[in-house]
């Protein structure tokens, strides 16, 4: 392990992933980060070791968790699988250690459940990128003060991401919770998910360079008749700002727990407001 002024040991899962790589390459080049030697993966992956900065993290499966030692304050963060996020979550919490959940498509009740009943906190959000979260503050403020305002227009959602996300966009789902609140009838079931290259590339304008991570929203609502129309878009290039918003997060809870704060789950909107 190279040596540096950290504060934060950090512990992955989900290596080597695009996402979890990202939030890797971040916190390598941080002083605020100590990657830990050891990151969990999946099966095709496990035995492998992964090179960072000057750092090495070597990738284990679940079966081999058991035999990781964390230091007492390790943060974790999960960019895995819907299938593996709730068992993960579990072993988080019975471990003590908080965690940032990236992972999207899972049960949340359940982890918020988990966490719970643990001595660990946890930040779970379907977006880590501040920009997108503030949007979606406004949106949801804009329900809760106007119910209903919104009632009879019409709604079209198009979401795309790269080809390999196999969910529905969790901001499109959370923007379209705070439209319906507005008195809009739009079901989630009704965004059309673009996941085809070849019409991200010339239908929607996503760059060459970008196909294999973005993350591109529109909202198309018709009012009054179809006589007045409102866009709304919000691009994301890359995943650089997920993971900008995921290592604040693992910051604020390193701060939660160090104030005493057991068994919660934030939001990103905590974490902002956290500074």
């Amino acid at each position: 392990m190279s040596e540096r002024s950290v504060s934060i040991p950090l512990f992955l899962a989900g290596l080597p992933g695009k996402m979890a790589a990202e939030v890797a390459t971040l916190a390598a080049a941080s002083t605020d980060f100590r990657l830990l030697p050891q990151g969990l993966t999946s099966p095709v992956h496990e035995g492998e070791r992964l090179a960072l900065g000057a750092d090495w993290v070597e990738l284990i499966g679940d079966d081999s968790r058991a035999s990781v030692s964390l230091p007492a304050d390790t943060v974790a963060v999960d960019y895995t699988t819907p299938d593996a996020a709730l068992d993960n979550a579990r072993w988080y919490a019975e471990a003590g250690v908080p965690f940032v959940m990236g992972t999207t498509g899972f049960d949340a009740a359940a982890v918020r459940e988990t966490v719970s009943r643990s001595e660990a906190c946890a930040v779970v959000a379907p977006n880590m990128a501040p920009p997108i979260v503030l949007l979606q503050a406004a949106a949801r403020w804009l329900a809760e003060s106007f119910p209903g305002a919104l009632a009879g227009a019409e709604l079209s959602v198009r979401e795309s991401h790269q080809q390999g996300k196999r969910d529905t966009s969790g901001t499109a789902k959370a923007l379209v919770a705070s439209l319906n609140a507005l008195g809009v009838g739009f079901s989630v079931d009704a965004i059309d998910k673009v996941r085809d290259p070849e019409l991200q590339r010339s239908e929607i304008g996503v760059p060459e360079e970008h196909l294999t991570g973005h993350a591109f929203h529109r909202y198309d609502l018709s009012a009054a008749a179809g006589t007045v129309g409102l866009v709304l878009e919000h691009n994301v290039l890359g995943r650089r700002v997920y993971a900008e918003g995921t290592l604040a997060a693992a910051r604020f809870l390193s701060r939660q727990i160090g104030s005493g704060a057991r068994g919660r789950v934030f939001s990103m909107e905590d974490v902002l407001r956290g500074g």
